[in-house]
């Protein structure tokens, strides 16, 4: 049986609901007033105790001041004052600058180096197309003076500040082979090439990315389609001492690698999660392995993750650097910019991911001395290349044996050694993924996209 209430009744009742909707309303109102006149009174304390110094010093200080230097400073400060690695102030050549690396090209003398043994410069890497290439430099000349002065003398450090700090034009003395050279080099804008390929081994592919930028998926592929007209057997990625820099240009070169999946999503500082890029279904077929180690950074290992993640290649090296956060520029209305981290990539990534840092499945790492002079390694003093070689091999090994299997033709003793080598083929083939091989020309019209 219904019961009926007054109006009277429902009134009062709808009077209590509306009054219950107020204080909770009100509760939550107050606590974000709260919250943002505590940030506020914060920011006025900030600003106040900021002209009080400024007032102070304008009133005693003894020497000039300069007013670009003291803003430059100021900014520069504030930055510092977030505790963030990865967050800085830019002025406005270094926003120029970091414009221009995002778009493939570079500003300097276009030489990665690193101290020698000896405690001189060693140059690792010569940029083709750099002042430094085009003045006959290459890599394992040792930089043994800066602007007259011996490195040794004044030490690796002040030496390397010689050489960043010295505009336009830097000289610097080389040693190659015991004969010394005297070089003078004027820094210039020039196209940078972040990826070289070569065959190694049983005709497997090495293609080395040195960073991400604009131009980097269009290189990328190229090598890979030079690569497969070669009908390279399986592919070596190298990303050690990848700087990372842009995640996008990352996700586009993974798009062409890897089939129809999530490629990257961020968790931003209202804790939500967006997907930022995706891949579609073609993908590369091949036995893949990937190279890392603690230089690998920011969109090199997202890279090396989803690589992994899909199932579709193995890492080996070393722990990487742990930059696990997405950082983006701001231009201010000086020209000048920030770099702020706005977000976090490595949320769903589970047991792959170690307080930021990607953790190679197989785990090899470098001598003293490999370390410092890995770029001038044979590939069979390169103790990580050989180990991807001999995994990327063993791989192919097992497709072949697998696809014997299937047709019927593997032979009693074959059949001993299937069973064992079962798992090898799952390690360089994606979860769901066909026997569809893409062809070259495929390769060639795929276009990369965001999410």
């Amino acid at each position: 049986m219904n019961k009926k209430i007054s109006l009277g009744m429902a009134v009062s009742i709808a009077a209590i609901v509306a009054a219950f909707a107020v204080v909770i309303t009100y509760t939550a109102a107050i606590r974000v007033f709260d919250s943002r006149m505590s940030s506020v009174t914060e920011r006025q304390n900030m600003y106040q105790i900021l002209s009080e110094i400024d007032m102070t010093v304008r009133q005693n200080y003894y020497g000039d001041i300069s007013e670009n230097y003291l803003q430059k400073n100021i900014s520069q400060g504030y930055m510092l004052g977030l505790d963030d690695a990865f967050s800085s102030y830019l002025t406005a050549d270094e926003y120029q600058l970091a414009v221009n690396e995002g778009l493939g090209y570079t500003f300097g003398l276009g030489m990665d180096v690193d101290r020698s043994g000896e405690g001189y410069i060693l140059v690792n890497v010569v940029y083709k197309g750099s002042p430094a290439d085009k003045a006959g430099i290459m890599p394992g000349d040792l930089i043994v003076a800066a602007e007259g002065k011996d490195v040794l003398a004044i030490g690796y450090e002040k030496a390397m500040s010689l050489i960043a700090e010295t505009s336009p034009k830097v000289s610097v003395t080389l040693s190659r082979g015991g004969k010394k050279s005297a070089y003078e080099l004027t820094r210039s804008k020039f196209e940078t090439k972040s990826v070289t390929h070569r065959v190694t081994g049983e005709s497997i592919g090495v293609i080395k990315i040195y960073e991400f930028n604009a131009k980097t998926p269009e290189q990328f592929n190229s090598a890979l389609n030079k690569l497969r007209n070669q009908n390279v057997n399986g592919l070596i990625i190298d990303l050690r001492d990848n700087g990372g820099d842009n995640y996008q240009y990352a996700c586009e070169i993974l798009d062409t690698l890897l089939p129809a999946g999530k490629l990257m999503s961020v968790t931003g500082k209202d804790g939500n999660v967006s997907i930022r890029y995706t891949s579609d279904t073609k993908f590369i077929d091949l036995p893949m392995e990937v190279l890392i180690n603690e230089g690998t950074d920011g969109a090199a290992e997202l890279f090396a993750a989803d690589m992994m993640r899909f199932g579709a290649a193995e890492s080996i090296g070393t722990r990487t650097a742990g930059h696990d956060t997405v950082q983006e520029l701001f231009q201010l209305s000086n020209g000048c910019a920030v770099r702020i981290t706005t977000g976090r990539w490595s949320d769903d990534l589970g047991e792959l991911i170690a307080e930021g840092k990607v953790i190679p499945q197989f785990e090899v790492g470098l001598t003293s001395y490999q370390r410092i002079n890995r770029y001038l390694l044979s590939d069979e003093s390169d103790p990580q290349l050989q180990t991807a070689l001999d995994r990327v091999n063993s791989v192919i090994a097992a497709r072949k044996e697998a696809e014997a299997e299937e047709n019927g033709t593997v032979t009693p003793t074959d059949a001993t050694t299937t069973t064992a080598k079962k798992d090898a083929k799952k390690d360089g083939k994606t979860e769901g993924k066909t026997d569809k091989t893409e062809t070259t020309e495929k390769a060639t019209e795929k276009t990369t996209k965001k999410g």
